[in-house]
C-alpha cells in the first residue's frame, strides 16, 4: 500500500529528528557500552589489566583467565582468550587486537608493545597429539611458547603456531600460516609462511 504524500514527508521528518537526537546521544552511549564490556572482561580475566585498556565489544575468556594486557591496548569485537592447562597470555602495550581475533594458550605467549592482529588472525601455542591407536580429541596438548615481538603486524586472518617467535617489526601476510621463526623486519607470506621482502627505512 502506497503512503499518501503527506505521511511520507512525515515519516521522512521523523526519521531525520529521530536520526539527529541519536547522533548527539550515540559518543555516550558508546562509553557505556565499552565500561560495560570493561567491566565483564576483568570479571574473567586473572591477570593484571591496565588502565586505558579499551574494549570495543564483548571479550570471550576460556579456562583459567590468566590474561594480562597493558596500557593503551584496544581490543575488537569477538576477541577470544583461552589458557588452559597452566597457559598464560600477555600483551604488551598499545597493542591492537581486532575482531574476531582467537589466542590459545597452553603453555605461554608473549606480545610485545605496539603489536597489531588483524580480524579473525590467530595465535596457538599447542597443537593437539596425532598418534595412532588413541582418537586425537583425547590426546594432550603439544605445547611451545610463542613470543611476537614490538611493533610486528599479523595480518587478517593469519595463524601462529606452537614454538614460533616472531622478530621485532615483521609482517605476516594475511591468511598464512606461520610454522618456524620469523626475523626481524622481515615480511612473510603463505601457508607455510616464507620470506617475501623485508620492510624498508
Amino acid at each position: 500500500m502506497k503512503l499518501p504524500p503527506v505521511l511520507i514527508r512525515f515519516r521522512s521528518g521523523l526519521a531525520a529528528a529521530l536520526a539527529g537526537l541519536l547522533r548527539v546521544f550515540r559518543p555516550l552511549a558508546r562509553r557505556v557500552a565499552m565500561f560495560c564490556y570493561e567491566v565483564w572482561a576483568r570479571s574473567q580475566m586473572r591477570g593484571p589489566i591496565a588502565p586505558g585498556v579499551q574494549f570495543f565489544g564483548a571479550v570471550r575468556v576460556e579456562g583459567s583467565g590468566a590474561v594480562s594486557i597493558g596500557r593503551g591496548t584496544r581490543l575488537g569485537k569477538y576477541v577470544y582468550f583461552e589458557t588452559g592447562e597452566g597457559g598464560r597470555i600477555e600483551i604488551g602495550e598499545n597493542c591492537v587486537i581486532n575482531s574476531g581475533a582467537t589466542i590459545v594458550a597452553y603453555e605461554n605467549i608473549v606480545i610485545g608493545d605496539y603489536v597489531m592482529m588483524g580480524e579473525y588472525a590467530t595465535i596457538r601455542d599447542a597443537n593437539h597429539g596425532i598418534k595412532l591407536g588413541t582418537p586425537i580429541r583425547h590426546q594432550p596438548h603439544e605445547a611451545a611458547a610463542v613470543t611476537i615481538g614490538q611493533d610486528a603486524w599479523i595480518a587478517r586472518g593469519a595463524c601462529v603456531l606452537k614454538g614460533v617467535t616472531v622478530g621485532s617489526g615483521a609482517v605476516i601476510g594475511a591468511n598464512s600460516v606461520v610454522t618456524r621463526d620469523v626475523d626481524p623486519n622481515s615480511i612473510v607470506a603463505g601457508a607455510p609462511a616464507r620470506p617475501i621482502g623485508a620492510r624498508e627505512t
